[in-house]
């Protein structure tokens, strides 16, 4: 039996919204190092085809450092919706996946011209600009804390297999960091890359952009003023997905559309809307995941869903706040274990 509207509006406030993007890049890596466990910072790899995540079979630490010019080659003007890193493991001696987590990098480092001989794990000698365990740049500019200047808080967890790609999990924290560093583009210093350091013999070599492998790449995806968008995947309704579309222009005082199609069928249903997005998002069934920040959700209106799953909503576009996104997730009664069906996350950016 289903559950009553006023029982499922309580639940759908607690719903957030995915989003596709209108735009996806990859954005190459600009610079990458590590920074080898070191008391006089004599070693580096700054043109080394490898960079070193973990501890060696002594305890030394490794923690790589990337930096991705984002300003090069995403619009000024774009607002990110998610931003995720791929990497590739070239060697390991671990036999099973180990976290890692990204941290903001918070003042300026370099490459230089070192390559660490052999496999690379032991470092080779520092060269002019290289980035240390001690330095930001060798031999003259330090970091304030040896091992690095970061944010504690991670920005991003990645899940480091033995060997082969990875990918970062999406987070609001790295889309945050990304649109800061377009709108700041002076203030990208770019992500160091560790482990929880406390167990020996778990280095990891992954491929630099100087590899001939998978080189580092940051995967972006936006969405310009006056563009819409999806992100995500609906709930399973039949054999299809349930889907969710803004039609119309983004433009302040017009009055757009937002379709539903694939939905449960004469049934009835309500929009709920966000400002900010959950990139990763909160699955709630098999298939059914919640994109939209639980506390931030706003409630629409209602609506009904015709005999083929279809159903229409209105929505007049806010004045005076251009490049604002607004997200939305929809949500329909349905006999499954949740009460409702909900659809893919939609986003339009008001121009």
């Amino acid at each position: 039996m289903h559950p009553t509207l006023s029982h499922l509006l309580p639940c759908l406030a607690a719903l957030a919204l995915p989003l596709a993007a209108q735009t996806t890049v990859n954005v190459p890596c600009a610079a990458d190092n590590t920074l080898y466990d070191s008391a006089t910072g004599a070693l580096s790899n700054g043109a080394g085809i490898g960079m070193f995540v973990g501890l060696t079979g002594t305890g030394g630490i490794r923690r790589a450092v990337v930096r991705f010019n984002v300003a090069a080659t995403v619009p000024a003007n774009a607002k990110v919706l998610s931003a995720t890193i791929s990497l590739n493991v070239a060697q390991s001696t671990v036999a099973l996946p180990m976290t890692i987590t990204g941290h903001r990098l918070l003042t300026a480092w370099g490459e230089g011209t070192s390559v660490a001989p052999g496999n690379g794990g032991g470092g080779g000698a520092s060269t002019a600009n290289d980035a240390t365990w001690i330095h930001g740049f060798w031999p003259a500019l330090n970091w304030t804390t040896p091992g690095g200047d970061f944010n504690s808080t991670p920005s991003m967890l990645l899940s480091m297999p033995p060997f082969g790609p990875f990918s970062s999990l999406p987070s609001a924290d790295a889309t945050a960091d990304v649109q800061n560093w377009l709108n700041n583009p002076a203030t990208n210093f770019g992500w160091l890359l560790k482990s929880d350091e406390l167990l020996a013999s778990t280095a990891h070599r992954l491929d630099t952009k100087e590899s001939t492998g998978l080189k580092p790449t940051l995967v972006v995806t936006y969405l310009l003023p006056g563009q819409s968008g999806t992100y995500g995947t609906g709930c399973p309704v039949g054999t299809g997905t349930f889907q969710t579309a803004w039609v119309g222009t983004p433009t302040g005082g017009n009055t757009m559309a937002i379709t539903k199609t694939n939905a449960p069928p004469l049934s009835i249903g309500a929009d709920f809307f966000a400002l900010t997005l959950d990139p990763l998002g909160t699955p709630l069934l098999p298939g059914c995941t919640l994109y939209l920040p639980l506390a931030l959700i706003i409630p629409g209106g209602a609506f009904l869903t015709d005999p083929a799953g279809s159903g229409g909503s209105s929505f007049v576009v806010p004045t005076g706040f251009p490049g604002y996104l607004i997200h939305t997730q929809t949500a329909v009664l349905e006999a499954n274990p949740l009460g409702f069906s909900i659809g893919n996350a939609a986003s339009i950016c008001l121009q």
